[in-house]
């Protein structure tokens, strides 16, 4: 492992896609959002549910990062969301951004956690995005469940939205292959392809968390 590679943090971070066509194992849904970039993402609200590790923020920072430029993309916990900070983001959102493109994004990260009174007024919100904004919801399968048990409003925030499903199966070759290239890349690499199916497998499906294991030795040859 190289010295510059000590100092960039975590190889997960380090590996992250910074374009569509790094993106693995989430070929439909790439191409869903690629299909509609050609005609516009701007002024829509998304929410992307996947399981940990199959890659939504990555798809969410892609997303966002059709629209508007670096310094105009916002990220936000959703637990820690409260209705006058909301209020303030939509006040900012009025004005066009810095880039080129003047458009601005939202990502609203861990959504199953959003407070009910954010939720309504959010369902206010998202009736009136400006055309240069889009906002981009992500939760983890597992979690979203509980959002619509304990919140009555939630379906209609769902509704304002375009929503994708991260594939869940068959995700274990891609990325076993890119956990492999990683490895190699990082002089961490060891063992045969299988191995990286079965570390993939292990931590299901969960690239992020598999790459974490790596970067501690585990696919060094014994």
């Amino acid at each position: 492992m190289s010295e510059t590679s000590l100092l960039k943090g975590p190889l997960a971070e380090q590996y992250r896609p910074r374009t569509w066509n790094e993106v693995v194992g989430q070929n439909k849904v790439v191409g869903r959002i690629r299909g509609m970039a050609k005609r516009g993402l701007a002024g829509r609200a998304f929410w992307i549910a996947g399981a940990s590790g199959t890659g939504k923020s990555t798809i969410a920072r892609l997303l966002a990062a059709e629209v508007a430029g670096e310094w105009d993309i916002e990220e936000i916990d959703a637990t820690a969301l409260t209705v006058a900070q909301l209020r303030d983001i939509e006040r900012g959102l009025a004005f066009r951004g810095m880039s080129a493109t003047g458009g601005r994004a939202v990502i609203v990260n861990e959504a199953h956690g959003l407070k009910r009174d954010v939720i309504r007024q959010l369902l206010v919100s998202l009736e009136r995005i400006p055309s240069h904004v889009v906002w981009v919801f992500t939760t983890t399968s597992e979690n979203e469940d509980a959002l619509f048990e304990d919140c009555l409003d939630a379906s209609p925030l769902l509704s304002r939205c375009i929503r994708f499903d991260l594939a869940r199966r068959d995700l274990a070759r891609a990325f076993a292959e890119r956990a492999q290239s990683i490895a190699r890349t990082e002089g961490l690499d060891g063992k045969p392809i299988e191995a990286y199916i079965r570390l993939i497998q292990k931590h299901r499906q969960n690239l992020r968390a598999a790459i974490q294991e790596i970067e501690s030795g585990a696919m060094l040859a014994e």
